[in-house]
């Protein structure tokens, strides 16, 4: 279990590291349907997002690949990633241990607030924000689906979590075939 933790903590930095993507210009009435091959999942984005992969530590040398979609705007920054972990790793936990993990690793330093738990179809969620030591605040939401991790960040000055357009990215969010 502590192998999980420290790989769930591991995921949730490199996310948060990976966020730093070029600014792009903002149109209000431009979103993109962002649907990557294999991720399962559509999501409206800002602007163009800049995909890549990111290698996520498993333990004893191994790690997962995490892919992530990354778009900034306005000094917000957009972000839907999704990991597959083996269930060697998560040693088939329950979804709620495994999602408060990652709560707890990507707040991690920080302090989070204003959780609420979330369903998508069949699939445990949550949503919560964390504010950084720096001032910055990010909103997470994250789902648990059959192995894979889903996770959608936004992150920006105070009150980024009430925006009209934070709501508009996490809401458009589901699974697809």
């Amino acid at each position: 279990m502590t192998r999980l933790i420290a790989m769930l903590i591991s995921t949730a930095m490199l996310l948060l590291a990976g966020t730093a993507a070029v600014a792009q210009t903002y149109n209000p009435t431009r979103w993109i349907e962002y649907k990557p091959n294999g991720g399962r999942y559509r999501v409206e984005m800002p602007a163009i997002p800049k995909a890549g992969t990111v290698p996520v530590p498993t333990g004893a040398g191994t790690s997962v690949p995490m892919t992530e979609a990354t778009a900034v705007v306005d000094r917000v920054v957009y972000v839907a990633s999704y990991v597959d972990y083996p269930a060697s790793v998560t040693k088939n936990a329950a979804a709620d241990v495994i999602l408060t993990q990652v709560r707890n690793g990507s707040a991690a330093g920080n302090t989070w607030r204003d959780e609420k738990k979330l369903q998508l179809g069949r699939s445990e969620g949550r949503e919560y924000t964390v504010v950084q030591a720096g001032g910055n605040v990010s909103i997470t939401r994250i789902y648990w689906v059959r192995g894979r991790l889903y996770q959608l960040v936004v992150e920006g000055k105070p009150g980024v979590e009430q925006a009209a357009d934070t709501r508009r990215f996490l809401e458009s969010f589901n699974l697809v075939q």
